[in-house]
């Protein structure tokens, strides 16, 4: 079977080798740059899905695959006492364009990091260098890693929201697919 994996990160493409190579062990894996069709900072739960669709989308949309995937990280707001949390999304796309969905845990953001970043314009990616000094660091290990005391990779957040997404394809008689 052929996966298309709809990013370039390899922590996201761990989550998801991770993932499908636990149900189905003949999976093979594409891997398709998808920045021209996401935002660079997704904010808010409504865009954090419509990247992991799309990214999804254009990955099924390019290859052969059975199996689109497209995992999108991003923060919404809570309130303004609570600040905001980071959090990731996973879709699974069929070549019929049916779609599951799942998430990640979230981890609440520094607040005052965040402020910086509202005011400032950046992408979260930016002070998450200066927070841990660990430059790319969303293509390795992520922000939560360091956050966490090396508990919880991006890697893993990944695995959380795509295994979740997966549970419509695995029990398909319940979900009508």
């Amino acid at each position: 079977m052929l996966v298309a994996v709809g990013t370039k990160n390899p922590s996201k493409l761990e989550g998801v080798r991770r993932v499908f190579t636990d149900f189905f062990p003949d999976v093979r894996f594409e891997s398709l740059d998808t920045s021209s069709v996401t935002n660079a900072q997704p904010i808010g739960v409504d865009q954090i899905i419509e990247g992991a669709i799309r990214r999804a989308r254009f990955a099924i949309s390019k290859t052969r695959a059975r199996f689109g995937v497209g995992v999108e990280a991003g923060i919404f707001p809570i309130n303004k006492r609570l600040g905001h949390m980071d959090h990731q999304e996973a879709v699974i796309m069929n070549r019929r364009g049916r779609f599951s969905l799942g998430s990640s845990a979230g981890f609440m953001l520094p607040s005052r990091w965040m402020r910086r970043m509202i005011r400032e314009g950046n992408e979260l990616e930016h002070y998450a260098v200066e927070m841990t000094g660990v430059s790319g660091v969303g293509d390795k290990e992520g922000l939560v890693y360091h956050l966490t005391k090396g508990r919880i990779s991006r890697a893993d957040l990944t695995e959380q929201c795509v295994r979740t997404a997966l549970v419509p394809w695995l029990h398909a008689n319940l979900y009508g697919f």
